[in-house]
């Protein structure tokens, strides 16, 4: 009898859908949809697309903006009662504040608590909250080893209970080489913008590269939300060469992007797992990353990393790519092969072992 599973997917109806928990959510659901082992339902919006095989538990939002996470506090748990699920899996960023069944908890991160930027404090402060409830998880699902480390150390949690799961790479993530060849020179930096993602340092790089006769763009993907446009729209006049970067806001299209630069900068200060550098390295579009958090786990030796904050040292590395056409080969044909070792499926399948397991 197929074991009765109830994720949280009401991340698909709210701002995460076009960050990385929601690409996470869209394909963990695409592969157990059809684990025959599984009885699957999403507890999501009533219009939110769901795969074959995948029921769905409506839940619909009713408070206003500012009082959602105080109505999830109180209905979430009561859905979960009402359907009473074998197993309950929380895959976002909100832990549920009571739970009847073994639940499991995915950890992204734990950045608010060790990453220092004022502007974090509430959701350093929310975090501080929720930490017992991370604890009282049956399991913990970390994306990367650097975040299950960070997490046991940080929350506390029982290294028993902690079973790492990377991400996986969508297999339209691939090489076009005629797409690069017609595309005009630029590289690329993909994030939503906050300051840990690094958007001066990269302008810094694209500005460097362009007063030493480099003709590139740096081409901006990334969802600007209304309260940080003005801010990132500074940022870019502040740089040392507005004229080469370009903002593009959120991007269907995001592999042409990934097939069309000539390198992907991940200028990043700290990230949980790093999806950008995955995706371009399956476009076989060479990584210069700066060394933090769980990037070089990601880019093992298929990309070039450089010291954490250091814009010179970055630029040196983009450049040798640029002048040096073997190394960009050789490094393009490395993060291909690197890329082909995560996977979507064989994320999902972990999953569903994990539920099995907690039943």
């Amino acid at each position: 009898m197929a074991t009765e599973v109830l994720i949280d997917a009401t991340a698909l109806a709210d701002d995460s859908a076009y960050r990385g928990i929601g690409s996470y959510l869209r394909h963990l659901l695409d592969g157990l949809g059809g684990d025959p082992r599984l009885a699957l339902t999403a507890l999501t919006g009533p219009c939110t697309p769901l795969p074959a095989g995948v029921q769905r538990l409506p839940f619909r939002p009713l408070a206003p903006g500012r009082w959602r996470a105080l109505e999830r506090e109180l209905r979430v748990p009561l859905a979960v009662r009402g359907r009473s699920p074998e197993v309950f899996h929380s895959p976002a960023l909100d832990p549920p504040a009571r739970c009847r069944p073994p639940w499991v908890q995915t950890l992204h991160d734990v950045i608010p608590l060790v990453f220092p930027d004022a502007e974090l404090e509430a959701e350093r402060r929310r975090w501080r909250r929720h930490v017992a409830r991370y604890r009282r998880a049956a399991r913990v699902i970390a994306i990367s080893r650097h975040t299950a480390e960070v997490g046991i150390a940080t929350l506390g949690l029982d290294s028993r209970r902690v079973e790492v799961v990377p991400h996986g790479v969508a297999p339209e993530f691939r090489p076009d080489p005629a797409r690069r060849a017609a595309a005009p020179p630029r590289l690329l930096l993909v994030s939503e913008y906050s300051r840990r993602k690094g958007y001066r340092e990269a302008f810094a790089v694209a500005g460097a590269l362009a007063g030493l006769g480099y003709p590139h763009t740096l081409r901006v993907c990334g969802r600007i939300v209304p309260w940080t446009r003005a801010t990132v729209q500074a940022l870019a006049a502040a740089a040392p060469a507005p004229e080469r970067i370009e903002l593009l806001g959120y991007v269907d299209d995001l592999v042409g992007e990934y097939q069309g630069a000539q390198v992907l900068l991940m200028a990043s200060r700290y990230e949980g797992f790093g999806l950008p550098v995955l995706e371009a390295m399956a476009c076989g579009t060479p990584v210069v990353a700066f060394a933090n958090s769980a990037l070089p786990e990601v880019v093992g030796d298929a990309g070039v990393l450089v010291a954490d904050g250091d814009i010179e040292a970055m630029t040196r590395a983009v450049r040798e790519l640029l002048d040096d056409p073997a190394r960009w080969q050789e490094l393009s044909q490395r993060g291909i092969e690197r890329a082909r070792l995560f996977s979507w499926p064989a994320s999902a399948r972990a999953h569903a072992e994990i539920y099995l397991a907690c039943a």
